[in-house]
């Protein structure tokens, strides 16, 4: 089969508005499917949200239907580790009710700054290299490590909330946690380690506390009624 053609079956195939790039087209000639594709922009068939981004829009009685806004964002994807970060995460987590203009993806690829239409993207480096089953375990840390500068939001009761969910999740979960943890700052190991042995989970907190400096003492000013065993950890 030619890979016009095979270029032109995977473009019928597709879903309208679903975004796809020159590696989804099953072929390993990617200058023939350059040529196809630009030949099927030229013509209608397929339009362009980006360099190299296409997508069949959805045509309604009230004109075509580009993608929407969470689609070009996930096109930007490099993997399915990757996930959304930044202040985005944190409305989604639901610790805080501003919208950002910047929406922050955070991935393996190199920093860098997208344009996209209306909307700035902004890719930063994962702390951790989790899974796609790890996401929200990796919002979750990156929460408690930002989380003095949570707008709209105290620090306890932005901790209340947090802990709450660590505390909702599984063993298998919380013990991931402990795990991927390791790569963050010492505030956040502590503060995870700290709900973690309160949970019960003392090999994983003793693990954590064995990677921190005993003379460091790590300033939030969350309350002793939230985490009773604070001063153990010399969070104050």
């Amino acid at each position: 089969m030619s890979i016009a053609k095979i270029t032109r079956n995977f473009v019928d195939s597709i879903e309208t508005g679903k975004i796809f790039v020159y590696d989804d087209i099953p072929s390993d000639n990617k200058m023939g499917i350059a040529i196809e594709l630009s030949r099927l922009y030229k013509k209608g068939i397929i339009k362009k949200v980006s360099k190299g981004k296409y997508y069949k829009a959805k045509v309604t009685p009230f004109g075509e239907i580009a993608p929407d806004s969470e689609e070009k964002i996930k096109s930007f994807f490099s993997a399915s580790s990757d996930y959304i970060a930044g202040l985005s995460s944190l409305n989604q987590l639901g610790l805080t009710t501003q919208v950002p203009n910047v929406i922050t993806i955070a991935s393996n690829q190199s920093p860098r700054k997208i344009s996209l239409q209306n909307t700035i993207i902004k890719v930063i480096p994962k702390r951790a290299n989790g899974s796609k089953e790890d996401v929200e375990l990796l919002q979750l840390l990156d929460a408690l490590n930002s989380i003095k500068k949570i707008p709209d939001v105290s620090i306890n009761e932005a901790f209340q909330i947090i802990k709450g969910m660590i505390e909702r999740l599984s063993l298998n979960e919380q013990q991931c946690l402990a795990k991927l943890v390791l790569t963050y700052p010492p505030r956040t190991k502590a503060l995870v380690g700290a709900i973690l042995k309160n949970r019960g989970l003392w090999e994983e907190a003793y693990k954590l506390k064995a990677t921190l400096n005993p003379i460091s003492v790590y300033k939030f000013g969350i309350s002793e009624e939230l985490l009773p065993n604070k001063s153990e950890w010399r969070i104050i």
